[in-house]
């Protein structure tokens, strides 16, 4: 397998083969990307985000969700991104079940940021996702509690806690409370 120090770029399915406790990774243009797992609020937000996904998606029979799910965006170097969430229209799903990441980008991406996230990182996520064909990004910001709707258009909508966050044309007749998706503690 080669290494962060190396110049032969990884494919998909070296990183798909890696192992690493501790860590999670993505590839951008052959380029090895180790990330920490996430913490425990991250965690809970980006769950509650796929339960509400899921089961707005099974009960209209819209396609798949996911959660941390691997995308192949291209190939030769290969660039993988795993979202915290994730919306396939069911059109594109493969007719069969499989091994190895998705070929190709959800239409929906949902980005939950961490604490120590950087408006750089975030925003080269969001640009990537749409660039490879994602047609939405919801960057959910876990601190400030609101979220950030990134349209292929290149619009953005912000929706704050008080609001309700609508799915628009990729997940139609979606609508939460955006509070619903910061799990009550205490």
């Amino acid at each position: 397998m080669p290494t962060m120090l190396d110049a032969t770029p990884v494919t998909a399915e070296q990183l798909l083969a890696l192992r690493e406790p501790g860590y999670r990774h993505e590839l951008v243009a052959g380029e090895l990307r180790r990330m920490s797992n996430a913490g425990w609020w991250h965690g809970a937000v980006a769950a509650a985000v796929c339960e509400h996904l899921r089961r707005h998606v099974r009960e209209h029979r819209l396609g798949l969700a996911f959660a941390e799910t691997g995308f192949v965006l291209a190939r030769n170097p290969d660039t993988v991104r795993s979202p915290d969430a994730a919306f396939v229209r069911i059109e594109r799903l493969p007719p069969a079940a499989g091994r190895g990441y998705f070929d190709g980008p959800p239409d929906l991406a949902v980005e939950v940021t961490s604490p120590n996230d950087g408006y750089d990182d975030v925003h080269a996520k969001v640009h990537s996702w749409l660039a490879h064909g994602a047609c939405e990004v919801w960057v959910v910001a876990a601190g400030p509690r609101h979220v950030v709707v990134h349209r292929q258009d290149g619009t953005s909508v912000v929706s704050g806690e008080g609001d309700v966050l609508r799915g628009s044309r990729v997940l139609p007749e979606f609508a939460i409370a955006v509070r619903e998706l910061f799990p009550a503690i205490g």
